[in-house]
């Protein structure tokens, strides 16, 4: 791999992945919903937090059960991309200071501070709420953004592989996050066969052609940059024109 290349394309696959870091899947079809965390219908994909819901909808759920953490993780999410930033963590923080916070509670605030910034205290709740629960592969998949951002890449694909290893529903966004780890390690083949697969899946989503795009673009060789082998070929080049010069002063 190229090292301007490299470069550059670790800090344009890093807008790029920020962007696809964190949207719910579509909500399901209606039923009843879910109000409390001890209820039995709730699903992994409901606990998680890995539905988008409509903020009305959320807004009446956690007015009428403001003590509930459940509704108020799932108000705090629909807060969240609405761009309520502040007052999606106003109504998260009274369940932080409880005995045993849901997982859910810990995922959307590491969700909010891959909104603002704070890679490494996204980080921490991500690894609060694995801990709270393990097979919470939406906060796998923040954990794998937030390591992403601080340039911990190795680390950051165990993440990802282990959310995509557990994902229900909608796989592409973590797959495209992984696809741009591996592409900003210099694994671009692995990369590009991975964001294949997922066009496959969906050939509708244009983030995934986009990325293919970038990442066989800035993988060609650049005129201002070669590899080891490639300057070894133009030393080469060099020297037979060099000889070939000497000859032709030699011949009368």
């Amino acid at each position: 791999m190229i090292t301007r290349t490299l470069k550059t394309l670790t800090v344009i696959l890093a807008s790029a992945l920020l962007l696809s870091s964190c949207a719910g899947s579509p909500p399901p079809a209606a039923k009843k919903p879910v109000t409390s965390l001890s209820s039995k219908g709730a699903s992994k994909p409901e606990l998680y937090g890995d539905r988008r819901e409509a903020l009305n909808t959320t807004a009446y759920i956690y007015k009428k059960n403001p003590k509930d953490e459940f509704a108020a993780g799932r108000y705090a999410k629909a807060l969240r991309e609405s761009g309520d930033l502040k007052k999606a963590e106003s109504v998260l923080t009274p369940f932080l200071k409880g005995k045993s916070p849901a997982t859910l509670t810990f995922t959307e605030m590491g969700a909010l501070e891959l909104e603002t910034g704070d890679f490494k205290s996204a980080e921490s709740y991500a690894r609060k709420a694995i801990k709270a629960d393990g097979g919470n592969y939406r906060a796998w998949h923040v954990l794998g953004i937030s390591l992403d951002a601080q340039q911990k890449h190795p680390e950051a694909e165990t993440a990802f592989k282990k959310a995509l290893d557990l994902w229900q529903g909608d796989s592409i966004p973590v797959m495209n996050n992984l696809a741009l780890n591996l592409a900003a390690q210099g694994y671009t083949d692995k990369a590009l066969n991975l964001l294949y697969s997922a066009k496959e899946k969906d050939p509708s989503r244009v983030e995934i052609e986009r990325n293919i795009r970038i990442i066989r673009t800035l993988n060609e060789p650049s005129a201002y940059s070669v590899d080891a082998r490639g300057e070894e070929a133009r030393k080469a080049i060099a020297a037979a024109k060099a000889a070939k010069e000497v000859e032709k002063k030699k011949t009368p």
